[in-house]
């Protein structure tokens, strides 16, 4: 983790709200980390977990006070009349020298403290996953309402020529209404499209704290496609090791353990200190009294020893109850694993379900092609009617929306899986900066 990361996010500035034209992915991650406010907490909770370290660890040191007193008395009594003024001032020492339960204390905050850290690494990943998402939800709204747009003007273009075709006696009134009820749906889908674009957006919106009006589209040479050398086993032996819930479950496993230590020191093993003072008193007393005045010093020390021997069964009570909550803890994280497991092997599957489609899309966008142009010649010749020419059309432009929506489903799929293994960083997502072009 990058030095002054965790102040530099609890003290990011609130960013303004006015319209962003973000040039890349990463800079709307950024914007996203800078506003999110359950980043800002977790990183918190990790630095007062990295303090309560160093309040723990201070437990096993030697513990020094001081105390002064400053009196005066007066005594007025028919046998004696005089003042006194003291003073007094003392050291005192308190060193636990050895005190099993407290070593397993501090080893307690510690796995806690570096459970803290992950959860934060943990919060950063989900977040960039969550950012990404909204993101392509965006550009997949886009590519809708770009490619329905389209279908709009060229369903148009259609029914102004079958009102021409129909004025001069050379279209049926039928084929006009063919046309106007095509143009009508295909309307009705492209307020559908510019709804779904307003709602991305504001998604993007409530996660960066500014509105995202452009952004970015993915490459048509994006490679889809996935690396000959990983595996499904590859890919869990690596989310075993790296997967940000399993680790924080192996730190919720071993703190469990440690408790079982805990509990048995502090009803089965002796703790032995030392305790140390000094004190310095100095009395000043008026005439009327035999007592003198003078410095009188102190000094102690002193070993003790304490054995738990007998409470009432409570401290027996207490091994069970942390022995059953670490098997609580060690079946949870092998349930969990056994979900990750099972959510890599089918994101993996999505994957190749993908590259499978997106081939097969890119075929069926050819023959759609084609059809619609044997069409069109057809409709000119008179052999196809306006409603087969309106069909083909529709269906070309189908194609090819379904197609941009596999690329960036494949996409999302990636980096679900990158996430699931534990391995989405933020060069993956500059990675992923270099197949995003501008709009033309």
């Amino acid at each position: 983790m990058k030095k002054h990361i965790i102040p530099s996010l609890i003290a990011a500035a609130v960013l303004s709200s006015s319209a962003a034209y973000a040039d890349s992915i990463y800079e709307v991650y950024k914007l996203a980390k800078q506003h999110d406010p359950g980043l800002r907490a977790a990183a918190a909770t990790y630095q007062a977990q990295k303090e309560g370290v160093t309040v723990t660890k201070g437990n096993l040191y030697p513990s020094i006070s001081f105390k002064g007193n400053l009196g005066y008395d007066n005594i007025d009594s028919p046998s004696s009349d005089y003042s006194n003024t003291s003073n007094t001032v003392a050291l005192s020492l308190d060193y636990p020298i050895y005190s099993p339960a407290l070593n397993y204390a501090v080893d307690s905050v510690e796995l806690s403290s570096q459970s803290a850290g992950i959860s934060f690494s943990n919060a950063e990943e989900d977040l960039a996953l969550t950012t990404l998402t909204e993101y392509f939800n965006l550009l997949i709204a886009q590519s809708t309402l770009q490619t329905t747009e389209a279908l709009v003007k060229s369903t148009a273009s259609q029914l102004d020529r079958a009102k021409k075709q129909y004025e001069v006696g050379l279209a049926s009134i039928t084929d006009l209404q063919d046309a106007q009820a095509e143009y009508d749906s295909v309307r009705v889908t492209q307020l559908s499209a510019r709804s779904s674009v307003s709602y991305a957006q504001k998604a993007l919106f409530q996660r960066t704290g500014q509105e995202i009006k452009s952004i970015p589209q993915l490459s048509k040479d994006y490679p889809i496609r996935l690396d000959p050398n990983m595996t499904v086993d590859s890919l869990i032996t690596k989310a075993r090791r790296d997967n940000k819930q399993l680790r924080i479950l192996n730190f919720t496993v071993e703190s469990a353990e440690n408790n079982i230590n805990i509990q048995k020191s502090n009803g089965r093993s002796p703790t032995v200190s030392i305790t140390g003072s000094l004190s310095r008193s100095d009395n000043n007393y008026s005439s009327g009294t035999t007592n003198p005045d003078g410095v009188t010093n102190t000094s102690s020390v002193a070993l003790g020893v304490s054995i738990p021997l007998y409470s009432g069964g409570a401290i027996s009570a207490s091994v069970r109850q942390a022995t059953a909550q670490a098997e609580a803890a060690t079946e949870q994280r092998a349930s969990s694993l056994q979900a990750i497991e099972l959510n890599i092997r089918s994101l993996y599957l999505d994957l190749q379900t993908a590259v499978a489609q997106i081939e097969a899309q890119q075929q069926l966008i050819r023959s759609r092609t084609s059809a619609l142009e044997a069409t069109k010649a057809g409709y000119d010749v008179g052999t196809r009617n306006l409603v087969e020419l309106l069909d083909a059309q529709s269906n070309l432009y189908n194609a090819q929306n379904a197609y941009e929506q596999y690329r960036y489903n494949f996409v999302l799929k990636k980096l679900s899986l990158l996430e699931t293994t534990g391995d989405l960083t933020e060069d993956n997502i500059k990675e992923l900066d270099k197949w995003l072009i501008a709009k033309n």
